[in-house]
């Protein structure tokens, strides 16, 4: 699944290596369409078909992790329970995947990545946008949080039925990445890739500051899971999206 799109550009790509991972575990079933910018990814790359999470943040454009990238990705929105046929969800086919040309699928420095829907997403109360902070915003240890996703609940289980969720706390924070995890062992499994983490914001408005990129190779594990920090890359966000827009 994993793929690298190199673009000439004038930046430098660098960054570290980490244990790769894409990985709610210990979490509760969210309130049905309570993230209603939760958005459920299916891709697939020749035979091979996969899942990721995402979330909306225009109407017709979801961010997510660049390893999640594929040949063909198909968004669903409206989502609660795959099990249902629910009359609130939505399936747009991507027409552009954009990940940063910086992205690395070995180290997953620079792990973001946009989809442009074909069409823009009927907003509803059960299909609608999530803010992001601004450029450079940090954000303090401790500071309370959430994640959620479709993804595994233990290491080598099964994909959840249902979203679910799991509160958080932000431990520290890189030059791009921030580092975060519930008490016990709490947050993400694979499935769960490219989801946001999410944070009050300003006026307690909830914002999608992180991105799932990886954690230990056991869900289970010690160590903090890492989220790509959105607003490093906002003004890279601004540029893609005028881009393909105008385009």
């Amino acid at each position: 699944m994993l793929r690298v799109y190199w673009i000439t550009i004038t930046a430098v790509c660098v960054g570290l290596a980490v244990v790769s991972g894409e990985k709610i575990i210990d979490g509760t079933e969210a309130e049905a369409h309570s993230r209603p910018y939760m958005a459920l990814l299916k891709i697939k790359s020749g035979k091979n078909e996969s899942w990721c999470g995402g979330f909306l943040i225009l109407p017709n454009f979801i961010l997510t992790a660049a390893h999640c990238q594929g040949e063909r990705i198909t968004v669903k929105l409206g989502v609660h329970n795959l099990s249902k046929k629910e009359k609130s969800r939505q399936e747009i086919p991507a027409v552009k995947i954009i990940p940063h040309e910086c992205y690395n699928n070995i180290t997953l420095v620079n792990d973001i990545m946009l989809l442009k829907l074909k069409h823009k997403a009927k907003i509803t109360h059960k299909v609608s946008t999530i803010s992001i902070p601004q450029r450079n915003e940090s954000f303090k240890p401790y500071y309370e949080c959430s994640v959620a996703g479709w993804g595994l609940t233990k290491t080598n289980g099964t994909l959840s039925n249902v979203l679910r969720e799991a509160k958080v706390k932000v431990q520290l924070q890189s030059a791009s990445h921030i580092f975060a995890r519930g008490p016990g062992i709490k947050g993400f499994c694979n499935g769960d890739s490219g989801g946001p983490l999410v944070c009050p914001g300003s006026l307690d408005k909830p914002t999608a500051v992180g991105i799932v990129s990886y954690g230990p190779e056991r869900c289970e594990g010690p160590g903090s899971n890492a989220y790509t920090m959105v607003s490093v890359y906002r003004d890279w966000i601004e540029m893609k999206i005028s881009a393909s827009s105008s385009a």
